[in-house]
């Protein structure tokens, strides 16, 4: 079982929040240890006690002396510091950012990027993958596709109830509950394109 890695949040804005929070719920593997207020006192120390592999920053939250701060911390404990910007955000402070996510982006596109950022291999317990038999990739990827359990029993010539006792074996073996969350691991494990889920959205 690979470690847990730790991702600490930067941010006044509780809805930017709670959509970092769910994005990094949706993938096995990660957790989001703290939720910080950009004002803060002692909050690179905050950090460092912390032991996070990511942080993720609202550039708006945090003054813009703390950006070169944390990108030390960066080169000094190997914690990678992402920026989450939008169209309309300062070209200045975007640059100070290694790595960055758009806000703008939907929910599979967040996760491809941010999987690039943090390395495929790290996100997901590669060996659950070697787990689940053909007939359940195979579920799993037409699951991430949108398909109903009736459709997807048309599709592959099984009983709805065949369908629905492998997802359940799916489930078992890979810790995630969620269709999202299903869809993120097949994206992840090159069951299926992002192109491919955006045309069935």
């Amino acid at each position: 079982m690979s470690k847990t890695k730790k991702v600490i949040v930067i941010s006044n804005a509780f809805l930017l929040t709670a959509g970092i929070e769910s994005l990094v719920l949706e993938l096995s593997g990660m957790l989001v240890d703290h939720v910080y207020n950009g004002s803060e006192r002692n909050l690179c120390e905050k950090i460092i006690s912390g032991k996070p592999e990511f942080i993720i920053i609202d550039p708006n939250s945090v003054n813009e002396k703390l950006i070169p701060l944390l990108r030390e911390l960066n080169n000094e404990k190997d914690i990678k510091i992402i920026g989450v910007i939008s169209s309309f955000s300062n070209q200045n402070i975007i640059s100070k950012f290694s790595y960055t996510l758009n806000s703008q982006n939907n929910k599979y596109q967040l996760v491809e990027a941010f999987s690039k950022i943090v390395g495929k291999r790290n996100l997901v317990d590669m060996g659950n993958e070697q787990l689940l038999s053909k007939r359940e990739n195979e579920i799993l990827r037409q699951l991430a596709l949108g398909l109903t359990n009736q459709e997807i029993a048309d599709k592959l010539f099984l009983s709805v109830h065949t369908v629905m006792t492998h997802r359940k074996k799916i489930t078992r073996k890979l810790g995630i509950k969620t269709v999202s969350g299903l869809t993120v691991f097949a994206l992840m494990n090159k069951l299926v394109d992002i192109r491919e889920v955006e045309r069935q959205g």
